[in-house]
């Protein structure tokens, strides 16, 4: 069994790692494909679970520079942050964190 390891950066919260993952789907379903849908992530073993939208797989040995102007638009933010909590609903989960710029380091 060989090894996952992967670092993205994303914006999205964590949401409980209990959460059904075909339960998830649904509440994802009918989106547009494309970087700013909303979809989710399985971190390690499932230690935890983040609800994300705009993810960007940064390739190994590559240093990425994060800047306010770099990540993106207020008005990106905002459709993005109405996206995941309309997501979290769908799912139970209104009462969830506010969304951020997450680095997630994946390995399993």
């Amino acid at each position: 069994m060989g090894l996952y390891h992967s670092v993205s950066v994303v914006y999205g919260f964590e949401i409980p790692n209990r959460t059904d993952i075909d339960d998830i789907d649904r509440a994802c379903f009918g989106q547009p494909d494309s970087p700013d849908s909303v979809g989710y992530i399985v971190v390690g073993d499932r230690d935890q679970l983040i609800l994300a939208t705009r993810c960007t797989l940064v390739d190994e040995n590559e240093v990425v520079r994060i800047t306010p102007d770099t990540l993106a638009e207020p008005a990106d933010l905002t459709a993005w942050a109405s996206a995941l909590h309309a997501a979290a609903v769908r799912l139970g989960l209104a009462d969830h964190p506010a969304p951020a710029w997450l680095v997630i380091h994946n390995y399993r």
